[in-house]
């Protein structure tokens, strides 16, 4: 039997690392996770957005109904809605309504625009002339 000189068979070789599927596999869900994660920081940062117009929105109705609570009877009147100074994108509205005699209702409304809606927060209280 001819004997080969220098070549000896090699043993089947093991792998040891990833194959291209399982490269692009991993990759895929890598990529998959990275887009729903930036997807719940972006929610994550209009929600945070919308809550903080809520409280500044909910903060001026409470400012102005101290302001109303604080006058006469006699002095507590509608005021149209007009823009709060100091807070762009807010707009506020006093409206009295009689529904007893000696009774007032006083609602505050406080607006501001939310990407392409208007939103609103009431208050409202009662006064009587004593």
């Amino acid at each position: 039997m001819p004997r080969m000189r220098g070549r000896t068979p090699s043993p089947k070789l093991k792998a040891g690392g990833f194959t291209l599927l399982e490269v692009l596999l991993a990759l895929l869900l890598v990529t998959v996770g990275y887009l729903a994660l930036s997807q719940a920081f972006s929610l994550g940062l209009f929600a945070s957005a919308d809550d903080e117009s809520l409280l500044v929105s909910t903060q001026l109705a409470q400012e102005k109904m101290e302001e109303v609570r604080n006058k006469s009877y006699a002095s507590i009147a509608n005021e149209t809605r007009a823009t709060v100074s100091g807070f762009s994108g807010f707009e506020r509205e006093v409206v009295v309504s009689t529904p007893l005699t000696n009774l007032k209702q006083v609602s505050v409304n406080v607006y501001w625009f939310n990407k392409a809606s208007e939103l609103s927060t009431s208050l409202v209280t009662y006064a009587s002339n004593p």
